[in-house]
């Protein structure tokens, strides 16, 4: 039985020469961007779900193809042929609110160039809607909820063997004009069950490369990303995979000699000068930081890496003990400056503790970047001014801050929701970077915006007037120029650059 796994691509006009399109697997945070036509985006996160679940499949003896479409730009049409080609027996990918429209009518322009593959859908969307997707797509045959690769590989057993697909857990599918649920999955545990990812599958499995993805936040190239986790033990209100995916579920670990394992193959197969752990939050648990540390330091592994992590949980002599492993960069969530706001959207971090974590990993040579929300659901202007001010003293390396979205299946959705805030059911609207599609019951969202940049503004303004973080900088941008080369941190420049422009513009 052969599977064809893929990660679609579509784009929509966006001037002369650009186009607008849509990260989508391998995001948390599915949201829209902007480039230039014939070019691949600046930010390409690896696929980990379809890569974990082509492997498992693959190890349990089905024949697999992968594509992953928006690493390659290939279009819808390019796709189509490819299918064709191939001719599997079933076609899985996910979906995402933004472009569930996109997707639903894809299903069916499968399903009508070969009418008796199966199609299996997953994802966010999918997961919070599935019902009605059955009820009222015919084109889909069957949907997977949450964490769905031990579903997607139990799933072609049954298909394979001749047994009933009803008896695998965590399943919705067709009953006569309706659907019915299967029995609920629990998540995989322990998480070692998983095989390593299929990075040989992607982008394509005729075209190997997993060093063609990218975060921005990486400074050496190849930098191929892994995962040492899954889940969340906090509680954000807005956290799309943590609520949908994990269902609120365990947090969960790989063990330490796994992760190095996977370290070393990477370096030795695609020549690794970096490893981004792009986990939910790769520091949760201090001690496991420890052990992966520690076990680069005892093999004698020479390569940096660079993490998305968290604040809460981390120590001066856990600083220096990464620093020490290699750790270059970490990313993470501070959310707000409001400790009142903090507590409802259910983030336990300590904002005084924030400050003496970016001065640790100052002193250790680590590049940081802090992530901001603003109009959350509680946020009222006391708080954006709050959250504004706190930002903009803070030291960090760089800054994000973002309009919040409120994703179905959030409790920030189901609150906006019966607040009667939410003001669109047009799911195409609901885009990461989108802002128009609830209302606030506190703040004006407009006003907000115009404070945001404001407050980005002067934050860079007074990180200007420290000679302190200049240096920093001009120290971080040599290292970056000297990791990836200047060509590719210009091309990546440009790329930013006119994104942001042709944004604002529109």
């Amino acid at each position: 039985m052969k599977f064809l796994l893929f990660n679609p691509l579509y784009t929509f006009p966006s001037g002369k020469n650009h186009e607008k399109y849509f990260v989508r697997s391998g995001s948390r945070w599915p949201h829209s961007g902007i480039k230039r036509k014939g070019t691949t985006p600046h930010y390409l996160p690896f696929p980990f779900f379809l890569a974990y679940a082509a492997a498992w499949l693959r190890r349990e003896n089905f024949e697999v193809c992968a594509c992953d479409c928006v690493a390659l730009d290939l279009p819808l049409s390019g796709l189509l042929q490819k299918i064709a080609g191939e001719k599997p027996d079933a076609v899985f990918f996910e979906t995402a609110t933004a472009t569930i429209t996109s997707d639903l009518a894809l299903a069916g322009e499968i399903k009508r160039l070969l009418p008796r593959v199966l199609v299996i859908l997953g994802g966010p969307h999918s997961t919070v809607y599935p019902e009605a997707i059955l009820k009222e797509h015919p084109a889909v045959d069957f949907i997977l909820l949450n964490e769905y690769e031990e579903t997607l590989v139990e799933l072609a057993a049954a298909l394979r063997g001749g047994t009933s697909p009803a008896l695998v857990a965590g399943l919705v599918l067709r009953d006569g004009a309706g659907a019915k649920f299967t029995s609920a999955r629990a998540l995989i545990d322990p998480l070692d069950k998983l095989p390593e990812p299929a990075y040989d599958l992607f982008p394509a499995s005729w075209r190997p490369d997993p060093a063609l993805y990218w975060d921005g936040f990486c400074q050496n190239r190849p930098a191929i990303q892994m995962h040492a986790s899954r889940g969340c033990p906090y509680k954000c209100d807005f956290c799309l995979w943590n609520q949908v995916m994990y269902s609120n579920g365990k947090y969960r670990i790989f063990p330490a000699g796994r992760i190095v394992d996977g370290m070393q193959e990477l370096q030795r197969r695609y020549g690794a000068r970096e490893i981004y752990f792009d986990d939910d939050d790769f520091t949760i648990n201090a001690k496991q930081v420890e052990a992966v540390a520690a076990e680069i330091i005892a093999r004698g592994l020479k390569i940096k890496w660079s993490c998305m992590g968290d604040a809460i949980n981390l120590s001066p002599e856990l600083v220096r003990k990464m620093a020490e492993a290699g750790c270059v960069g970490i990313k993470f969530g501070v959310e707000t400056g409001s400790p009142r706001i903090l507590k409802t959207i259910g983030k336990p971090v300590d904002l005084g503790k924030v400050k003496q974590v970016i001065r640790w990993c100052a002193a250790c040579g680590i590049k940081t970047h802090a992530t901001f929300s603003l109009g959350l659901f509680d946020d009222d202007m006391e708080s954006v001014g709050e959250t504004l001010t706190y930002l903009e003293g803070l030291d960090s390396d760089t800054i994000q801050v973002s309009v919040c979205t409120p994703f179905p299946g959030t409790r920030f959705f189901d609150k906006a929701e019966s607040a009667g805030l939410i003001k669109t059911r047009d799911w195409e609207k609901y885009d990461g970077k989108a802002s128009d599609i609830v209302s606030h019951h506190k703040i004006d969202l407009g006003d907000v915006e115009r404070l945001r940049a404001a407050a980005l503004r002067r934050w860079l303004f007074r990180r200007l007037l420290s000679p302190a973080w200049v240096l920093r900088q001009a120290r971080y941008f040599l290292r970056v120029v000297r990791g990836v080369g200047p060509a590719f941190v210009f091309a990546q420049l440009r790329g930013i650059l006119e994104e942001e422009f042709l944004i604002s513009r529109n």
